[in-house]
């Protein structure tokens, strides 16, 4: 294309012309995936489950291995009748499929989407999409969860090989300098020979091959909207909540926000910035800290995620300081239920269901393109015009 953007569709999510484009503008673990175990018995032939292979179905049905393989794959090519009579020998034989041994002779027809968790509202969103997308193409959809655990993927991958799925999409580690992404390289050529593309969900290429899709999304300006959206308010002095410095996904927000102070001409003290954590009581503390060292002087407060802005008005309360009387605070995520607190979160909207379904349409039809979905500003109650200078 030659402008650089991607239309959208009728249904909201950008479509794909080309192999690269940008847009602009403002669960079940591992457990789940299925791995039919080695048949039992001597015989040779086709793989079997216990006793029973594809060769006695065709016996008691009265028809050939390939036409019993046809029913099994859901061939139209197979009359009504012949087809009740193989289902029925399957039944009577009680004959359960070996699922690996029909990955070998079935063409891919399933996406697996691999997470680091299941819990959280960003993952949800993302995970739903994923699936929706290919409940719309009539394809299979597995998920699996690493628990965060990215560092021997080998087995992993191996895994996924041997399911054959026709795309894989990872919202693999974004760790700056991360070893992953090497290792995922090298298994590029080993996915194309079994006829899967893979996908990486929300974080940048980094140093991924090009033969590889990524579906990334706006973090820089979503953050620098926001900041300037804050100064247009009158804010001048800011902290900011969720410093992750190996982060390249935090750290393209931190950027944005950065910049969005270096334009409008405003100094920034960073020793008042509070570093990105999990724990909701670490969080609240390292808040009251900054604050009543100094960080009080601040009428605005940018945090990396909305978690982070929630924690960090936790703190504030702890001190009488209300949100966004005496401070402002926004967010990054528009997680579920954002809108519904009890001081509504202004936030930068980020499109996971929709950035979940454009990774199954990438992996179908344009392997290794580079997408940037685009985020919005959520203006809602927790940022105000400041009451103080």
């Amino acid at each position: 294309m030659t402008d650089g953007s991607v239309p959208a569709g009728t249904d909201g999510v950008p479509k794909v012309d080309g192999g690269s484009a940008v847009l602009s503008g403002s669960a079940v673990s591992g457990s789940a995936v299925s791995a039919g175990g080695r048949a039992s018995g001597s015989r040779k032939g086709p793989a079997k489950t216990s006793r029973v292979n594809i060769r006695d179905i065709a016996a008691a049905a009265g028809v050939s291995t390939a036409t019993v393989s046809r029913v099994m794959r859901g061939n139209a090519k197979v009359s009504e009748a012949t087809r009740a009579k193989v289902r029925k020998a399957i039944d009577d034989l009680e004959y359960i499929p070996n699922a690996h041994a029909l990955a070998l002779t079935t063409p891919p027809n399933s996406v697996t989407l691999v997470v680091d968790s299941i819990v959280g509202g960003t993952y949800s969103e993302m995970t739903a999409g994923v699936e929706r997308e290919a409940a719309a193409h009539n394809m299979v959809f597995r998920l699996i969860s690493t628990g965060g655990n990215w560092s021997e993927p080998e087995p992993l991958l191996n895994e996924l090989l041997s399911q054959r799925p026709r795309v894989v999409v990872l919202t693999a580690t974004d760790i700056i300098g991360n070893a992953f992404d090497g290792v995922l390289d090298q298994y590029v050529e080993k996915f194309a020979s079994v006829g899967t593309t893979l996908v990486v969900l929300a974080r940048p290429r980094m140093g991924l091959s090009q033969d590889i899709a990524v579906v990334d999304y706006a973090n820089e300006s979503g953050m620098e909207e926001l900041t300037k959206y804050m100064i247009s308010l009158g804010h001048r002095k800011f902290m900011f909540a969720g410093l992750r410095e190996n982060s390249s996904v935090f750290m393209a927000r931190y950027r944005g926000f950065r910049k969005a102070l270096e334009e409008a001409g405003l100094d920034y003290d960073p020793s008042f910035e509070i570093p990105l954590d999990d724990d909701r009581s670490t969080v609240m503390a390292n808040m009251m800290a900054s604050w009543q060292s100094g960080a009080s002087d601040c009428t605005a407060v940018v945090a990396v995620t909305d978690a982070m802005a929630l924690f960090s008005i936790a703190g504030l309360r702890k001190l009488g300081v209300s949100v966004p009387d005496d401070v402002s605070v926004g967010g990054f995520d528009d997680m579920p239920f954002a809108e519904d607190l009890v001081v509504p979160m202004t936030t930068v909207h980020a499109p996971f269901g929709d950035m979940g379904r454009m990774a199954v349409r990438v992996g179908l039809e344009h392997p290794g393109a580079s997408i940037v979905m685009p985020t919005n500003l959520a203006i809602r109650g927790s940022v105000a015009v400041p009451r103080r200078s």
